[in-house]
């Protein structure tokens, strides 16, 4: 997979203030994907869900500073609230959706696809509009295929 416009490499040591403002460690291989990718687009930006076309990734989020749009910190925190509790936005489509990571015991790492759409924007967030799209982040980008 190639990455467009991925910004400045990060270090361990970036990763951890990270770590510490959002207050919990991240998965060991998104840790690698970050350090190895901070952030960008897909060259290979189609997501397929049962064989057919499903969305689109439009950019991974980046180690950045707050201020910025795709930063990684910033995203988490505008999510709250909206994406249920164990799960860690990583990407965003072109539309609004984001991509997570599952953060729980029995799920640990699988890939979710959160529609803004059918959000619940009154209440508690639930799961009725997490798709489960993967069972590894190393799955799911190696699934990226041309978007149609």
């Amino acid at each position: 997979m190639k990455l467009l416009d991925s910004h400045n490499s990060i270090s361990s040591d970036d990763l951890n203030i990270v770590e510490n403002k959002i207050g919990f460690e991240l998965p060991a291989d998104y840790k690698s994907f970050l350090l190895a990718h901070n952030g960008g687009r897909p060259s290979l930006d189609g997501v397929r869900h049962n064989d057919e076309h499903f969305d689109f990734v439009g950019y991974f989020y980046a180690v950045l500073d707050e201020s910025r749009h795709d930063d990684l910190v910033r995203q988490i925190k505008e999510h709250v609230g909206m994406i249920p509790q164990g799960y860690l936005p990583f990407a965003d489509s072109p539309g609004g959706d984001a991509f997570c990571i599952s953060l729980k015991d029995h799920e640990y790492g699988y890939i979710y696809h959160w529609d803004h759409e059918e959000a619940n924007y009154d209440g508690e967030p639930w799961e009725y509009n997490m798709t489960l799209l993967s069972k590894s982040l190393k799955q799911f980008l190696g699934s990226l295929c041309v978007g149609e």
